[in-house]
């Protein structure tokens, strides 16, 4: 509900803002990541 609206439906979105949001989501640090972002813990993963 954060960035689409209820009742909106996905598929309504453009290609950019879906990136767009995947991105913000992915690239915010998180606490039970220890204040890492997804994305790193994404790269980390793949390096092992």
């Amino acid at each position: 509900r954060r960035f689409i609206p209820k009742g909106q439906a996905i598929e309504e979105l453009s290609d950019r803002q879906l990136v767009q949001i995947n991105w913000y989501l992915n690239s915010r640090p998180l606490k039970r990541l220890n204040w890492h972002t997804p994305i790193e813990i994404f790269l980390l993963n793949l390096r092992h």
